[in-house]
């Protein structure tokens, strides 16, 4: 699969055949030809899968055709919009779509629903921005191969697919606990982790989990599965005494598959239900299971079905975490049996967490770029808590689903999840509780995993040899991590792509004196509710850009149209917001060493007002510009001035791509 990308159809194809070729003779060749004929077949049949299911090419042609109808697959809402994956109903197209479009245009969408709608789909695009989020490879993983927006969109018709009776029974679910007596927090929290709906958790939360290293608390997973087989387990007891036992091995499969489908069949809860079924399995079948056979079989099925998982952060992250456990606790446990008996469960789970922290701490720091120090001390107390509150929100929806009240099982509920976001808001608290680091290079992460594969070796072997060879790869990691670490140039402001609203976010001095604490500025022409919309999100999309250089001081929005900023190489640059007509009268007589003007949509003059006034190095077009007219400011000034003009429509712009002119004003 890692190798599809490199090579077409026929190679693997070629492969394939000569494994099994291999295999067939392997009676007359050394023992080891059957294991190279077996990993032959494989490398084969998985890149066939790769390549079979990997998204298409479009062409440009048909993919802005303007009349589309499809299948909605998955409805997100927030403040700025409606957001549609559609999977569109045409023979010669195999894709999925996202398409947004403004509160009110469409009445509660749901899975299912056959809807047609006019816009023009164009291929996702990255942002200019240093650590930004790889856009394209996201959509990628969910299958999205165009994006698009659409203020003409309606419902036609209903398919009622497996998807739509699952968003129905999580619906139910959830208005079950809606209408119980707890807390908004509580509620939220126990809709994550059981329905998973985490639309209702607020940002706070969300970062506070992060920061304190329990954010997997907030995600459906294993841990949430498992926890699950455990009450089924206990509630199912009295059937294993009366029956045979391996009636309640099957009664737990099908349950976990009922919950597998009710929750969508994502990812992570059906690669629990796939480990947790295996060994049921195998105890109805009377064989022994092995709990790392197990992983990888899960892990072969899923990748056989959906094989774009294997890109996915969510896939890697389990699998390193369950494979470092299954791997290490063996060789620990015998350590941890001469632990008092009292402290012996807090001594496990303390062992689980640094199993499961150390095989995918690097990663998660690649894709999020923050690691929680304290991490072990929040985890503890967590892991003991939650079975707790997900049996007492599961029997809240059993007893009101037929009509009791339980009033007092709220007050319970409530106080635990108090205590446990206390406990976690003072591990964010303490100093120093979470480190950020810039984008990780791809081979620090190289050398972390083989350093800690080195270290999994010594562990078992327990020689002098192994033990001076950790050392050297972990002094390696650390001085090839020191070296791509090091903090380089950045851009001092850029322009996000929005089709609403023109946004700034520019990096400046905080006014210290010792130079080397800088702050964010937001300057956009939303008002006031999107504007603190924005502010949020942007806070936590561009985290990467504002936290690169000194420390973080504040994400805020800014009445100002005239962004003043350091150069790289010292002096000032300006980039004036040209959102209304009045702005030139208040610039112009200060408007020496304006590099860039950028006009808005508020702006009603003439682009040559602009030019006289301002005398920039360069014209921006922003993306809030109506379309027509955006063509036509575009033409006219490419036509009669020799200044450059460039369209903000297709993606992100930073100061970065602007040296010329950088220079010229330093």
């Amino acid at each position: 699969m890692l190798l599809s990308g490199a090579f077409n159809l026929y190679w693997f194809i070629t492969v394939g055949i000569g494994g099994i070729a291999l295999i067939c003779v392997s009676r007359r060749l050394p023992e080891w030809s059957s294991c190279v004929g077996v990993a032959l077949l494989f490398c084969g049949a998985g890149g066939v899968d790769m390549i079979y299911d990997r998204l298409p090419d479009v062409e440009q042609a048909v993919i802005k055709r303007e009349e589309w109808q499809g299948e909605v697959i998955d409805v997100s809402e927030n403040d700025r919009g409606i957001h549609l994956v559609i999977r569109p109903d045409s023979l010669h197209i195999r894709m999925d779509v996202l398409v947004h479009t403004l509160h009110g245009t469409l009445h509660d969408p749901v899975p299912g629903d056959i809807v047609r709608f006019r816009c023009e789909l164009l291929p996702p695009v990255n942002e200019n921005v240093p650590g930004a989020v790889d856009y394209v490879a996201v959509l990628s993983r969910r299958g999205i191969s165009a994006t698009g927006f659409s203020d003409d969109i309606s419902v036609i018709g209903h398919r009622s697919s497996w998807r739509y009776y699952a968003w129905r029974a999580r619906t139910e679910a959830s208005s079950l606990l809606m209408r119980s007596g707890l807390s908004n927090g509580a509620c939220s929290f126990l809709l994550a982790v059981l329905v998973g709906d985490d639309d209702w958790l607020s940002q706070d939360t969300r970062d506070m989990f992060s920061a304190a290293g329990v954010a997997h608390v907030l995600a459906l997973s294993g841990l949430h599965v498992g926890i699950i087989i455990m009450a089924l387990g206990l509630l199912l007891l009295p059937l294993g005494l009366i029956w045979d036992w391996r009636v309640r091995c099957g009664v737990i499969i099908i349950v976990l598959w009922g919950y597998a489908f009710f929750t969508g069949l994502s990812a992570p809860v059906t690669r629990a239900s796939l480990m947790a079924s295996l060994m049921c399995g195998g105890i109805i079948l009377q064989r022994p299971y092995v709990s790392l056979n197990g992983m990888l079989v899960s892990a072969l099925i899923i990748l056989m079905v959906a094989p774009r998982q294997l890109w996915t952060p969510g896939f890697q992250l389990s699998y390193l975490a369950v494979g470092s456990i299954l791997v290490l606790m063996p060789a620990v446990m015998p350590w941890l049996e001469r632990v008092p008996r009292v402290i012996r469960w807090f001594a496990v789970t303390a062992a689980l967490s640094l199993a499961a922290m150390l095989a995918t701490a690097m990663l998660a720091m690649y894709y999020f770029q923050i690691f929680p120090v304290y991490f072990l001390l929040a985890n503890i107390p967590v892991a003991l808590v939650l079975p707790v509150l997900m049996v007492g929100g599961l029997a809240l929806m059993v007893l009101e689903a037929v009509g009791f009240d339980a009033v007092w099982l709220c007050s319970v509920v409530d106080w635990i999840y108090m205590a446990m976001l206390w406990w976690v808001e003072l591990i964010t608290d303490m100093p120093s509780s979470t480190i950020r680091c810039t984008a990780i290079h791809g081979g620090v992460l190289l050398s972390y995993y083989i350093a800690v594969c080195v270290g999994v070796a010594a562990l078992y072997r327990r020689t002098a040899g192994w033990g001076v060879a950790v050392s050297v790869c972990v002094l390696a990691a650390a001085l090839f991590a020191a070296y791509t670490l090091r903090p380089g140039e950045s851009v001092q402001w850029f322009i996000p792509r929005n089709a609403y609203f023109t946004t700034v976010i520019c990096r400046m001095d905080s006014g210290s004196h010792d130079g080397g604490l800088h702050r964010a500025v937001m300057y956009t022409t939303a008002p006031g509710v999107a504007a603190s919309s924005l502010n949020g999100e942007y806070r936590d999309r561009y985290r990467t850009f504002i936290e690169r250089f000194g420390s973080y001081d504040s994400l805020a929005v800014d009445d100002s149209r005239v962004v003043t900023y350091s150069l790289t190489g010292g002096g000032t640059g300006k980039l004036v917001i040209v959102n209304h007509d009045s702005i030139l009268g208040r610039v112009s007589a200060h408007a020496v060493g304006v590099d860039c003007a950028l006009i808005c949509r508020g702006y009603r003059g003439s682009w040559k007002s602009v030019a006289d006034s301002l005398n920039p190095h360069m014209i921006l077009l922003s993306a809030d510009i109506p379309k027509r007219r955006h063509i036509r400011l575009l033409d006219s000034i490419s036509t009669y001035s020799e200044i450059p003009v460039i369209s903000l429509r297709e993606g992100t712009f930073s100061s970065s791509d602007l040296p010329d002119i950088s220079e010229e004003i330093e």
